[in-house]
């Protein structure tokens, strides 16, 4: 009996120590996807600072002077006729929108949230 007693107590500690290593060795493998994911974002922001410089260079005012006057760019400067102008105001409606704009502000100022202290 002590020897059925024996075994399944070794058959036990047998299935604990499997158990103990397949967590581990679960443990390691984690550590291993983490890092892998580490270095796909690292690759990812370095991307994102690649395109983020490309777009800025794009947009810089040095590049699209270099476009804009290259012997085939359909771009061209603003010429005068490209350019219209407003007719003179009537003076009795300039009057009308000057005092209309003092009315509104005079009311905004009225409303106004910021309280003044007294003292400071």
């Amino acid at each position: 009996m002590k020897f059925l007693t024996a075994l399944k107590f070794i058959g036990f500690m047998t299935i604990l120590a499997l158990i103990y290593t397949r967590m581990q060795v679960q443990i390691i493998d984690l550590a291993y996807q983490g890092k892998d994911k580490e270095k796909q974002l690292k690759k990812l922001i370095d991307q994102n600072g690649y395109v983020t410089y490309n777009i800025l260079t794009l947009k810089s005012a040095n590049h699209l002077g270099v476009k804009m006057l290259s012997e085939n760019s359909n771009m061209r400067f603003a010429d005068a006729h490209d350019v219209t102008q407003e007719s003179v105001y009537n003076v009795k409606n300039a009057s009308q929108q000057a005092a209309l704009t003092r009315k509104t502000n005079a009311f905004l100022n009225m409303m106004s949230l910021n309280t003044r202290t007294r003292g400071r």
